[in-house]
C-alpha cells in the first residue's frame, strides 16, 4: 500500500512540476483567461527597422554617428562623385553615352547591396541586421515602445487588453518571403504560448497582407488559431506600381511625358520643372539609353531577385513579368510560383477563415491617384500606394476622378452580404461594395492616402475596438464607424487650434467674434469626438476655426509665398519649341525649323 501512495506522490509531484514548468511560460497578468486575444501586428513595407551593417558586423553609422537604415537603400554620395564624375563629363563632352548607362548602373547595384538576395535561392546576402522584438509590447524598452507606436499607435489598445497582449512581427522588406512566412508563423505559436491563450488576432497591414495570403496558404492550419483578423489597407492582389515595375512599363520611357508630366506628378513642380531642364544637357537618345539600362538593372539585378517584392506583383502580371525576369532562375522562380498560386487562393482562403467562423473586417482608403511611375497608374482607383481592388478584395469601383454614374445600381455578386437591401454604393458613387467579399466587413475611408493611413484617427480607434471589444459586428453596428467616411488627421485641431480657442477669453471680444469664436470652437472638439466624417470635412472645420483666431489676433494670416515659375516657363517653352530634345540637339532643330518657316512663308513645302 506504502508502495502505491508513494508512486501516487510520486506521479503528483511530477505533474505539479511539469504544470509549474508550463505555466511559468506564460506571461500575461490574465495567463490566457480574458476575453480579449493578443494581437500580433504585421506591419507594411518599411515598417521595421532594418540597420546596416560593415563586414565585421558592426552598426554603419553617419556622420552623427546614428545607425543608418538599410531601407530602402544605402546612398554614399562620395561614392557616387567618384564614379559618376568621369562618365559624366565625358557624356556631357562628346554628347553620347561614353560610360555613364554604366556608372548608374554600378551606383545603383552599391546602393543596393545591403539588400540584394542570390538569384539561385531569393536569400538575402547583405549585411544586415533586422530589429526584431521577439517578446510583447510590455517587454519591450521604451525606445522599442516608440518604434513600434509611431508606426501603428495602437495606445489606446493597449490600454485597454495591457501591453503583454500586443506583439509587432518586425521583418525585412526586402527579403526572401517564404521566410518571412515561416517566421511569422512561429512567431504566432510563440504568443500562443507566451500569453496562455488558445487563438490570437492578426493585423496585416499594407505589405503585410501579401504575407497573410502566403501563411494562410502555405500553413492552413493557422485559420484554426485566428480568432479576428483585421486588415489594414492590405495589399492582397500586390499593387500595380510594382506589377509595372517588373513589367518594365514604366511612364518615364515616353520621352515627351518624362519632359511634361512625369515629374509634375511626384514632386513641387518648380523643382521637376529645373530637373526638366538640367536634364537637357543630355541629347534624348542617350538619356533614353541610360533610362533603360537602368530600369533593366533594376528589375533583372535587384527587385527581380527579392521574393518579397514578387510578393506584391498582381496575379494578372505576374505570367508576363516571370517569364521576362526569372526564366533563368529557376530557384526563385519555383518560390514565387507558390506564391503566386497563394494570391489567386486569397480570396477562397479569406473566405474559408469566415466559413470557420473567424471574424474577418477590412480597412481600406480609396480615391487617391497612384504615384505615376507606371502605364496602370489609373486604371483602377487607389490609395496612391495600393489600388482599390487589391485592398479591397475584389471590389468593383470607378477610376480617380470619375463615378459609377448616377443611375448605377449596385451588382450584389458577394456571397457575404447579410440583406440584400444593404445599400453598398459609397456617397460620391466611387465604390460598389457589395462587389467585394466582404460587403458588411469593410470600411473605406474617402480620399485618405495610403502613407497617412495611421494617422488618421478614425481608423486607429476603429481597429482598436475591433481588436479589443466585441462591439462592432459588421459596418452598421456603430453610428461613428459607417461603412463609408473620410480622410482625417486631427493633430492640428488637438494640439493648436483647440488649445488656443480654449486659451481666449470671450468678454475680451465683441458679441459678434465671442459668438463666432464659440461655435467654430464647438464644430472643431465635435468633429474630433464624432470619428466619422466626410473627405473634406476637416479643412472646413479647420478653416473656420482659424479664421476667427486671426481675426481676433490670436494668430497671424498665413501669407501664401507667390511660386517662382522661372523653370516652369523656361520648361514650358523648351517643350514646346523642341519637344524631348537636348540643348546640343537644338541649333539643328532650330535651324530646320528656321527653314521650314521660310519655306512656308514663300509657299515651298
Amino acid at each position: 500500500m506504502k508502495k502505491v501512495i508513494s508512486l501516487v506522490l510520486v506521479f503528483a509531484l511530477a505533474f505539479s512540476m511539469v504544470s509549474m514548468s508550463a505555466s511559468a511560460t506564460v506571461k500575461t497578468e490574465c495567463q490566457g483567461d480574458c476575453d480579449t486575444c493578443p494581437a500580433i501586428v504585421v506591419p507594411g513595407i518599411g515598417q521595421s527597422n532594418v540597420w546596416a551593417l560593415d563586414d565585421n558586423g558592426d552598426y554603419l553609422l553617419d556622420s552623427d554617428g546614428d545607425r543608418i537604415s538599410a531601407f530602402p537603400a544605402v546612398v554614399n554620395v562620395g561614392s557616387i562623385v567618384v564614379k559618376a564624375i568621369f562618365p559624366v563629363l565625358l557624356t556631357l563632352f562628346f554628347q553620347a553615352d561614353i560610360g555613364l548607362s554604366d556608372a548608374l548602373c554600378s551606383i545603383l547595384m552599391d546602393a543596393f547591396e545591403v539588400n540584394l538576395c542570390d538569384e539561385e535561392t531569393g536569400k538575402n546576402t547583405g549585411n544586415i541586421e533586422v530589429e526584431k522584438y521577439l517578446y510583447s509590447v510590455a517587454e519591450c524598452s521604451d525606445y522599442e515602445k516608440e518604434q513600434i507606436y509611431n508606426n501603428i499607435p495602437l495606445q489606446d489598445f493597449a490600454k485597454q487588453a495591457g501591453e503583454d497582449h500586443l506583439y509587432y512581427f518586425a521583418y525585412n522588406s526586402f527579403s526572401n518571403l517564404e521566410n518571412t512566412v515561416n517566421e511569422l508563423y512561429a512567431f504566432i505559436q510563440m504568443v500562443l504560448e507566451e500569453t496562455g491563450h488558445e487563438k490570437v488576432n492578426i493585423v496585416p497591414i499594407s505589405m503585410g497582407g501579401s504575407i497573410a495570403n502566403a501563411l494562410l496558404d502555405y500553413y492552413p492550419d493557422v485559420m484554426d488559431k485566428l480568432e479576428k483578423v483585421v486588415y489594414i489597407v492590405p495589399a492582397l492582389n500586390g499593387s500595380t506600381i510594382v506589377g509595372d515595375l517588373l513589367r518594365q512599363d514604366f511612364a518615364f520611357f515616353d520621352t515627351d511625358f518624362l519632359y511634361n508630366g512625369f515629374l509634375e506628378a511626384l514632386m513641387d513642380e518648380e523643382d521637376a520643372r529645373m530637373i526638366e531642364v538640367i536634364a537637357r544637357i543630355i541629347p534624348d537618345q542617350v538619356l533614353t539609353k541610360a533610362l533603360h539600362k537602368v530600369a533593366d538593372c533594376l528589375v533583372n539585378d535587384i527587385a527581380g531577385n527579392i521574393t518579397s517584392i514578387w510578393g506584391l506583383c498582381p496575379k494578372e502580371d505576374y505570367p508576363a513579368a516571370s517569364a521576362a525576369v526569372l526564366a533563368d532562375k529557376p530557384g526563385i522562380k519555383a518560390q514565387t510560383d507558390k506564391f503566386y498560386q497563394a494570391q489567386l487562393d486569397s480570396l477562397a482562403n479569406i473566405q474559408t477563415l469566415v466559413d470557420k467562423g473567424v471574424e474577418v473586417f477590412n480597412i481600406v482608403d480609396y480615391d487617391v491617384p497612384m504615384y505615376l511611375i507606371g502605364n496602370s497608374w489609373n486604371n483602377d482607383n487607389a490609395d496612391g500606394i495600393i489600388h482599390l481592388s487589391s485592398t479591397a478584395m475584389g471590389v468593383k469601383s470607378a477610376i480617380v476622378g470619375e463615378t459609377l454614374g448616377d443611375d448605377y445600381v449596385q451588382a450584389n455578386t458577394s456571397p457575404n452580404c447579410s440583406d440584400r437591401s444593404h445599400n453598398h454604393v459609397s456617397p460620391d458613387k466611387v465604390v460598389d461594395a457589395s462587389t467585394g467579399l466582404l460587403p458588411d466587413h469593410t470600411f473605406y475611408f474617402d480620399g485618405q492616402g495610403h502613407e497617412q493611413t495611421a494617422r488618421n484617427d478614425a481608423i486607429i480607434a476603429l481597429a482598436t475596438r475591433l481588436l479589443a471589444t466585441d462591439d462592432i459586428k459588421d459596418v452598421y453596428s456603430v453610428a461613428d464607424f459607417p461603412q463609408f467616411s473620410g480622410r482625417r488627421d486631427p493633430r492640428a485641431l488637438n494640439n493648436h487650434y483647440i488649445p488656443e480657442a480654449k486659451a481666449v477669453d470671450p468678454s475680451t471680444l465683441s458679441e459678434e467674434d465671442a459668438k463666432e469664436l464659440a461655435e467654430a470652437l464647438a464644430e472643431a472638439e465635435a468633429f474630433v469626438a464624432n470619428k466619422a466624417c466626410y473627405d473634406g470635412q476637416q479643412k472646413e472645420v479647420e478653416d473656420r476655426l482659424v479664421a476667427i483666431l486671426v481675426k481676433i489676433g490670436v494668430r497671424e494670416a498665413s501669407v501664401p509665398e507667390e511660386p517662382s515659375t522661372f523653370f516652369t516657363n523656361l520648361s514650358l517653352w523648351l517643350f514646346d519649341n523642341y519637344g524631348p530634345n537636348g540643348f546640343s540637339e537644338m541649333p539643328l532643330l532650330t535651324i530646320v525649323n528656321l527653314f521650314k518657316a521660310v519655306g512656308s512663308l514663300l509657299g515651298i513645302e
